[in-house]
């Protein structure tokens, strides 16, 4: 007597099984290559961050003049020293501000101390360097200069200091991205050496 052979094709909820099989395995590399993009990107900011800095102090001692750092919250910017000792945002060329783009943003630490971000009101910060333009303009002796220096200010101070001599604050300037695991530092020491690491968030 012969057996006729059956072949039997996959149930239904065997098939189910493999769409949920191959649905994890694509969604966990999805998450994969995401994240590796994110992680790329913020090593490319953090490096441009990095070659900034060591520019900025490199110009400071080149052009004899006093160089400051803040972060604000918008990115960061580089101020400059001006003749009447009055520290100045540096508008244009390579140390023009630099946004940082939510959901990426930075944190400076100074002595080890968190320094808040400076909200930065462009206009009267303009206004206040017109003003002071146009009285250094009008009377140049010592009194004036005086008088100049010990006016209400609307005028940027920096929370690093690159300065001529070669020295520098210490601080650690961190790039992150709101609830990603990995965020990249970037330590520099007082004469400016600066090392860039990849760092994971503490739980």
């Amino acid at each position: 007597m012969r057996h006729q052979r059956r072949d039997h094709g996959f149930t239904l909820i065997e098939i189910m099984v493999v769409m949920v099989v191959i649905g994890i395995l694509a969604t966990f590399l999805s998450l994969s290559i995401g994240n590796r993009a994110i992680d790329d990107r913020l090593e490319v900011e953090a490096r441009r961050m990095q070659q900034l800095v060591q520019f900025a102090a490199e110009q400071a001692q080149i052009q004899g003049t006093e160089i400051g750092i803040r972060t604000t919250t918008e990115g960061f910017e580089f101020l400059a020293m001006d003749n009447n000792g009055l520290w100045q945002s540096v508008d244009e060329g390579m140390l023009r501000p630099r946004a940082i783009v939510e959901p990426f943003y930075v944190e400076l630490q100074v002595e080890g101390q968190k320094v808040s971000p400076v909200a930065v009101d462009r206009l009267k910060e303009r206004e206040q360097r017109e003003e002071d333009r146009k009285q250094d303009a009008d009377q140049a002796d010592d009194d004036a200069r005086l008088e100049l220096d010990s006016k209400p200010k609307n005028r940027p101070q920096p929370q690093v200091f690159l300065l001529s001599s070669g020295d520098a604050t210490a601080f650690t300037l961190d790039l992150k991205l709101k609830g990603f695991p990995s965020y990249y530092r970037l330590d520099c020491d007082v004469l400016t050496r600066c090392k860039l690491d990849r760092q994971l968030e503490r739980s």
